[in-house]
């Protein structure tokens, strides 16, 4: 059975590389733009399903597809990638001293099946407050444009006073739920 990640997110390759597991990157087509939906959980559960599907309907033999999305929730808002630096340091500012949400999809397509399932991690994030010059040396230091929210791990291990829930979102795929899905369909990661 052959693994294919449905992304080209260094953040989702980093984290395939933790499980020690061969695979091969297919990015996804889709225009993510084109799917939408006002629940957060659902949206990441059909972007990261789209994706699988959109790769796995171009291979042959065999695969696993898995693919992933996620996004940051805030004040019944959903944060997706900012298009500009300014827009990074507008969301930034705005959850400084807030609490927030990120919601992380995974989803595994099955070919030789057909079979899709997918699974999703919630962890709650509380700013501590964020100066506006800290702010904008961090936009201006990591690739703010490519994360949801504006930042990644780094930032939350920066920004953030608390953190609870599912800590595997930090690299780009609820990782746990990976790997349950994996062994269901008799794929265990190799130490």
């Amino acid at each position: 059975m052959n693994i294919v990640l449905a992304s080209s997110s260094k953040f989702r390759i980093q984290a395939l590389d933790l499980l020690n597991m061969d695979y091969d990157v297919i990015p996804s087509e889709i225009d993510e733009k084109s799917i939408r939906h006002s629940d957060p959980e659902v949206l990441a559960r059909k972007l990261a399903e789209a994706k699988a599907r959109d790769v796995g309907k171009r291979l042959k033999g065999d695969n696993l597809v898995i693919s992933g999305d996620l996004f940051v929730i805030f004040q019944d808002s959903i944060y997706e990638k900012p298009k500009t630096e300014e827009e990074a340091v507008e969301m930034l500012s705005s959850f400084s001293g807030e609490e927030l949400e990120v919601i992380s999809g995974v989803s595994l397509l099955n070919t030789r099946t057909n079979d899709l399932e997918s699974s999703l991690g919630r962890t709650k994030i509380t700013f501590r407050d964020i100066g506006q010059s800290e702010i904008e040396k961090y936009v201006s230091n990591y690739p703010v444009l490519e994360l949801a929210g504006a930042f990644e791990k780094e930032g939350v291990l920066k920004f953030s006073s608390e953190v609870h829930g599912d800590l595997s979102f930090l690299t780009g795929l609820p990782l746990n739920k990976l790997i349950q899905l994996l062994q269901k369909n008799d794929f265990y990661c190799q130490d």
